[in-house]
């Protein structure tokens, strides 16, 4: 009995490192239609997306310029996620995202002065980083380094990551 329950614990473990929820109540290893559904249903709509990259936009949300989904294309789960916040925002605002990730993924994070942006460490391989793009909005990344090649957005030429039109 002990035994059965040791597993279980150990188990339960497990699933949670593959089950990082973050922002927007998305998580690693989401399959791509669920994430569609939940963004969808939280007022965001696709639009421009190729097999690793989905692109998202408010209806009706002066808080968020974008959302952009990372897919690995074989399994068709997300294996990351950006949200570019608008420069609008007010530094309160900004400080709740961040006490916000801080609740979810915990206070120990790092702050890297060459990039001046704070970085939380989730697994060995999964991270997330938050920093001030050019336009002074807030920008939050869930990164997965194994699958680097797939974030390159630079890659698709057609697709502008935040551009609405």
């Amino acid at each position: 009995m002990k035994r059965i329950v040791l597993m279980l614990i150990l188990a339960l473990g497990f699933i949670s490192l593959f089950a990082q929820t973050g922002l927007f109540d998305l998580a690693y290893a989401m399959p791509r239609s669920v994430a569609d559904s939940l963004l969808v249903s939280k007022g965001f709509s696709a639009k421009d997306s190729t097999s690793t990259l989905l692109r998202y936009f408010p209806q009706d949300n002066e808080f968020v310029d974008a959302i952009i989904v990372f897919v690995e294309p074989k399994s068709d789960r997300l294996i990351g996620w950006f949200i570019k916040y608008s420069p609008e925002m007010s530094e309160n605002n900004d400080q709740f995202i961040i006490r916000t990730i801080s609740d979810m993924h915990g206070e120990k994070n790092h702050y890297d002065e060459d990039t001046e942006q704070l970085i939380w460490f989730l697994s060995t391989t999964r991270t997330v980083h938050v920093v001030y793009a050019d336009d002074g909005g807030l920008t939050v990344l869930y990164y997965d380094a194994y699958f680097s090649h797939l974030f390159d957005m630079k890659s698709t030429k057609d697709i502008n990551p935040v551009a609405k039109e």
